[in-house]
C-alpha cells in the first residue's frame, strides 16, 4: 500500500508540473519515475520491483482495453481496400526499415527484429484524441488512419503471440496463433451481434454499465489465460468487442477517470524501471526517430496518393500516424520478459515511443502540412484540359451531404457544375453519373486554376473547415467570380466579408428552409386568439 501511496504521490507532482509549465504529461510521468528510483536509491527506501511490474502489466492491460474499444471496424466502412494496402505496407516497409537501421547501428537480428517491430505501430491512444480534438474523426483521411490504427494493432497482437510461443517450435507457434484468431472471431460476432442487441434491448444505469464493461474485459482476459495466450490479447479484444456504438462512448465516459489513473502509474513504473541513457543509446534513438518520421510520412503519402486520396489528406495521414505505439512498449516488455532485449534497449524504445508521442501534437499543425504541400514535387491532379477552357460556369468546392441537390439545382439553372472533392469515391460517382469532377483540396491555388475558378460565375465554398475555404478566398481576388461560403459562426461570417466573399451561415440557411417547407405546405394559420374570461 506504501508503494502505491509513493507512485501517487508523484504522479500528483508530474500533473501539477505538467499545467503549471503546459507540458506533455506523459514525459514527466516517467522522469517522476526515473526520479523516483534515484531517490530510492540514494535514501535506500525499498519499493518492492513485483509492485512495479504488476502495475506496468495492469496499465497495460487498461490501455490496450481502451485502444480496443476505440477501433469499431464500422467506421471505416467502404474504405477496405486501402487500408488494407496502406496498414501492411507501412507495418512491413517501415519495420524493415528498422531491422536495417539498427543492423547498420550494430544490434544483433533479434534485437533489431525488436526494434523494428516496435516502430511499425502508430499510437492509438495519441492519434484518435488528436483526431477527435480537431473534430477530423469522421473526415476521408480520419477514417483511413483509424482503419490503419486497427490493423496496426492486430499485426503487433498477433506477433506477440507469436514471440512468446515461438520457443515451443513452429508447430506451438501456429496453434497460439489459431487460439488467438478464434478468440478474435468470437470477439467480432459479439461486436456485430450481441453488443448491438443488447444496447436495444436494455437500458442500464452506469454503474451496471461499468460493471458489465469490467466483466467483459475480465472475462476475454480470463479466457485468453485459459488457451495459454498472452491477457493483454484479451485485454485488447474485451475492448474490441464494447468498440460499436453507441457502446464505446459509453465505455469511454466512464472509464475516462479510471483509465487516466491507471496510466500514470504506469507511466511512472516505466520511468522506475528505464536505465539512464548513454550518449550513444541517446544518437541511435535519434537516428530511429528520423527513420521513423521520414519513412512513414514519405510511404503513407505516396500510397495514400495513389489509393485516391488527395495530397494534403495523404500528408495529415502520413504525419499523424509517425510515431511509435504504446503496443511498442508492450512489445518490448514482453521482449525484455523473455531476455530477447536488455534493460537499456527497452529503455531506448520507451524513449522512442514517449518522444515521438510527444512530438504528434507539435508536428500535425496545418502550418507544417502546407510547408510539405509547398515542398510537394509535383501537384497529384488527373489533368482535365476541357476543365480549363470552363468560362461562367459554377465550381462547387466539398461536395458534402447537400451536394447532388446543390449540383442539381445549378444545373437546372443551366450552368456547368465542376466539383472540387478530396474524397476518390465521391469523384468516381460523379464522373460515371457524368458530372464534372476533380479530386484535389479546394483551398490549394493549383486545383483552383485547373478548374479555371478564377473566371466562372459563381463558386460555392462547403469545405469541412472554414479555413480552407478563407484560404481559397485569396487565390479568387479580382476575379469574376462571386464566392459563397458556408460558415458556423459569426466570426467566421465576419472575416469572409473582409476577404470578398459572401457568407451563408448555416444554421440560418437551415431555418429558412424549414420555414419555406412550411409555407409550400400550407399549414392552417394560426387563429386568433379569443378572450374566454366568463366575467367580461
Amino acid at each position: 500500500m506504501s508503494g502505491y501511496a509513493i507512485l501517487l504521490l508523484v504522479a500528483a507532482v508530474a500533473f501539477g508540473l505538467s499545467k503549471l509549465l503546459r507540458l506533455p504529461v506523459i514525459p514527466l510521468l516517467m522522469l517522476g519515475g526515473v526520479a523516483l528510483r534515484a531517490l530510492a536509491n540514494e535514501l535506500r527506501i525499498e519499493i518492492d520491483p513485483a509492485l512495479v511490474r504488476e502495475t506496468i502489466e495492469l496499465g497495460l492491460a487498461v490501455l490496450v482495453f481502451t485502444a480496443g474499444a476505440d477501433l469499431s471496424p464500422r467506421r471505416v466502412k467502404g474504405r477496405a481496400r486501402p487500408v488494407l494496402i496502406l496498414s501492411c505496407a507501412q507495418f512491413l516497409l517501415l519495420g524493415l526499415a528498422g531491422v536495417l537501421t539498427a543492423r547498420w547501428l550494430g544490434y544483433e537480428w533479434m534485437p533489431a527484429f525488436y526494434i523494428g517491430s516496435a516502430l511499425s505501430a502508430s499510437s492509438t491512444l495519441v492519434v484518435v484524441r488528436h483526431l477527435q480534438q480537431r473534430r477530423q474523426f469522421f473526415e476521408p483521411y480520419g477514417r483511413l488512419v483509424v482503419g490503419v490504427l486497427l490493423m496496426q494493432d492486430v499485426f503487433i497482437i498477433l506477433l506477440i503471440v507469436a514471440l512468446q510461443a515461438i520457443a515451443g517450435g513452429a508447430v506451438e507457434c501456429s496453434l497460439a496463433l489459431l487460439k488467438a484468431l478464434a478468440l478474435g472471431a468470437v470477439a467480432l460476432l459479439l461486436h456485430r451481434r450481441l453488443v448491438p442487441w443488447v444496447c436495444r434491448r436494455f437500458s442500464a444505469d452506469e454503474e451496471t454499465l461499468m460493471l458489465g464493461a469490467l466483466a467483459t474485459l475480465f472475462t476475454f482476459s480470463g479466457v485468453a489465460y485459459l488457451l495459454d495466450l498472452p491477457f493483454l490479447v484479451g485485454a485488447f479484444l474485451a475492448g474490441f468487442t464494447l468498440s460499436a456504438f453507441p457502446m464505446n462512448g459509453l465505455v469511454r465516459g466512464m472509464l475516462g477517470s479510471l483509465t487516466g489513473f491507471f496510466l500514470a502509474l504506469f507511466f511512472i513504473s516505466i520511468g522506475f524501471v528505464l536505465t539512464l541513457p548513454t550518449g550513444a543509446m541517446v544518437l541511435h534513438g535519434f537516428v530511429l526517430i528520423l527513420v521513423l518520421i521520414g519513412v512513414t510520412v514519405l510511404l503513407v503519402t505516396a500510397l495514400a496518393e495513389r489509393l485516391g486520396y488527395s495530397t494534403r489528406a495523404a500528408l495529415e495521414a502520413g504525419i499523424l500516424l509517425s510515431q511509435t505505439s504504446e503496443f511498442s512498449l508492450l512489445l518490448a516488455f514482453v521482449g525484455m520478459g523473455a531476455g530477447h532485449l536488455s534493460t537499456e534497449l527497452f529503455s531506448m524504445i520507451a524513449l522512442i515511443t514517449v518522444g515521438t508521442m510527444t512530438l504528434t501534437p507539435l508536428i500535425s499543425r496545418d502550418s507544417i502540412t502546407w510547408r510539405l504541400m509547398k515542398l510537394h514535387p509535383k501537384p497529384r491532379l488527373k489533368r482535365a484540359d476541357d476543365l480549363k477552357t470552363l468560362k461562367d460556369h459554377a465550381v462547387l468546392l466539398g461536395y458534402g451531404r447537400a451536394g447532388r441537390q446543390t449540383v442539381q439545382f445549378l444545373t437546372e439553372h443551366g450552368l456547368e457544375v465542376v466539383v472540387v472533392d478530396d474524397d476518390a469515391s465521391v469523384i468516381r460517382q460523379l464522373r460515371e453519373r457524368g458530372n464534372h469532377a476533380l479530386k484535389g483540396d479546394g483551398s490549394d491555388a493549383r486545383v483552383l486554376q485547373e478548374v479555371n475558378a478564377h473566371h466562372a460565375r459563381v463558386v460555392l465554398c462547403s469545405m469541412r473547415r472554414s479555413r480552407d475555404a478563407r484560404v481559397a478566398l485569396d487565390p479568387l481576388r479580382g476575379g469574376n467570380a462571386k464566392v459563397i461560403v458556408r460558415t458556423f459562426e459569426p466570426h467566421d461570417a465576419q472575416k469572409v466579408r473582409v476577404l470578398g466573399g459572401l457568407p451563408v451561415n448555416t444554421a440560418e440557411a437551415a431555418t429558412q428552409n424549414f420555414l419555406k417547407w412550411l409555407e409550400s405546405n400550407e399549414l392552417p394559420a394560426k387563429e386568433p386568439r379569443m378572450d374566454t374570461n366568463p366575467h367580461e
